[in-house]
C-alpha cells in the first residue's frame, strides 16, 4: 500500500466519524495495512460489541485491561490525530447533549509551535498534487463514564517499555548521530501528541507493558477470551452456581470442585468453567489479580484489584 492509498483510507474512515457511526481505526490488524514487524491480534468485546484492532502485544494487553473497567463506555484505537484544528472526541456523544467541550488544536500548528518537523507527504487531491501533512496515529483513546454523569477521555500512547518512550526504535544498533536523532524524535512526537490533546483538556498517559506486572498480563489473556462467550444454560442455574463458588473461594476451596459438581449433574463443564471466569470479569467475583487464577487452586480474594492498583490510568486528571 503507497502513501497515497494510506492517506485516503485514514481519511475515508476517519475525517467524518460521528457518534452512532461505526468506528473504523486508520490502520486495521491486518497484514497489508499493519506496519511491518507489527504482533497484530483482534479482540471481540461483547461490551463494545466490535473487534478492537491492536498492532502490538503491549497494546492488545491495555485494550483488555481498559475493557476490564465498568466504568468504560468507548475506545477508539489508531484514532487519527487531526492535522488541523477539529472538533473534541467527545463532541457529539449522547451523553455530551448541552456541553460544548473546546476543539483539538491541529497537529500541522503543534509542530510548527515546537519545532518538531510534521511528516508530510504529495498527494493528488481532486485531480491536483498537493504537500499535505499526513495524519499521526494515537494508539488507544478511552472514553470512561464520571462519577458525575458526564464522560471523559483519556490518551494512552502504549509501548513495551517505559525506556522506549525516549528513543525511537530503541532496540536497532545506531551510531551516536543516529540515536541522538531518533530520541529528539521521540521526545518531539511524544510532546506533539500530549499537546494535541492537552488543549481539549484531554490527559495523555505513557502506558508501558513493564508497567504490569506479568502474572495480571496472563489472568487478563486467560479471561478475555471467556468472557463473550453464550451460555445456554438457564440463568438461574448459572446463579446458584455463582453463588456457591463464591462460598468456596470464601474458604479456600478451589471452583473445580463447584464446576465438578455442577457439571456432573447438568453437563457442559465448559459452560460452568466459563461461568467462573465471566464471574470474574464483570466483578461478581473478587479474586486477587496478581496471582494465577486457576480453577484447580484456591484463590486470593483480598487486594490485587486492578482498578485501584492501575487506578492513575483511568483517571481524568492527576490530583
Amino acid at each position: 500500500m503507497n502513501r497515497q492509498q494510506q492517506f485516503d483510507l485514514i481519511m475515508s474512515r476517519q475525517r467524518d466519524f460521528q457518534w452512532g457511526d461505526p468506528y473504523v481505526p486508520s490502520t486495521l490488524a491486518v497484514p497489508r495495512e499493519a506496519p511491518k514487524n507489527s504482533r497484530i491480534s483482534r479482540l471481540n468485546s461483547r461490551k463494545l460489541n466490535r473487534a478492537i484492532h491492536a498492532m502490538s502485544n503491549p497494546e492488545r494487553v491495555f485494550i483488555q485491561l481498559a475493557l476490564y473497567s465498568p466504568c468504560l463506555l468507548d475506545m477508539h484505537e489508531q484514532r487519527m490525530l487531526s492535522p488541523y484544528e477539529a472538533r473534541h472526541p467527545l463532541s457529539g456523544h449522547p451523553l455530551m447533549k448541552g456541553r460544548f467541550p473546546p476543539p483539538v488544536r491541529g497537529t500541522l500548528e503543534i509542530a510548527k509551535e515546537i519545532g518538531f518537523k510534521h511528516f508530510e507527504v504529495t498527494v493528488r487531491v481532486g485531480g491536483d498534487w498537493r504537500r499535505m501533512p499526513f495524519p499521526y496515529q494515537g494508539d488507544l483513546l478511552i472514553y470512561l463514564l464520571g462519577a458525575n454523569g458526564v464522560p471523559y477521555a483519556v490518551n494512552w500512547t502504549i509501548k513495551d517499555q517505559g525506556a522506549a518512550f525516549g528513543e525511537r526504535r530503541m532496540s536497532s544498533l545506531k551510531t551516536p548521530a543516529q540515536q541522538r536523532k531518533d530520541r529528539d524524535y521521540a521526545e518531539g512526537r511524544a510532546e506533539l501528541e500530549a499537546a494535541y490533546y492537552a488543549r481539549a483538556g484531554i490527559r495523555t498517559v505513557k502506558a508501558s507493558l513493564d508497567s504490569i506486572a506479568p502474572t495480571v498480563q496472563a489472568n487478563l489473556g486467560l479471561i478475555f477470551p471467556m468472557h463473550g462467550l453464550s451460555l445456554s444454560h438457564p440463568i438461574e442455574l448459572l446463579s446458584d452456581f455463582s453463588a456457591e463458588v463464591k462460598e468456596f473461594i470464601a474458604k479456600g476451596e478451589p471452583a473445580f470442585l463447584v464446576i465438578s459438581k455442577f457439571s456432573k449433574r447438568w453437563g457442559a463443564p465448559s459452560q460452568f468453567t466459563a461461568r467462573f471466569y465471566q464471574d470474574i470479569w464483570e466483578g461478581r467475583l473478587k479474586v486477587n489479580f496478581f496471582q494465577p487464577i486457576l480453577i484447580d487452586h484456591p484463590l486470593e480474594t483480598e487486594g490485587g484489584d486492578l482498578l485501584q492498583v492501575y487506578d492513575s490510568l483511568f483517571t481524568e486528571q492527576v490530583s
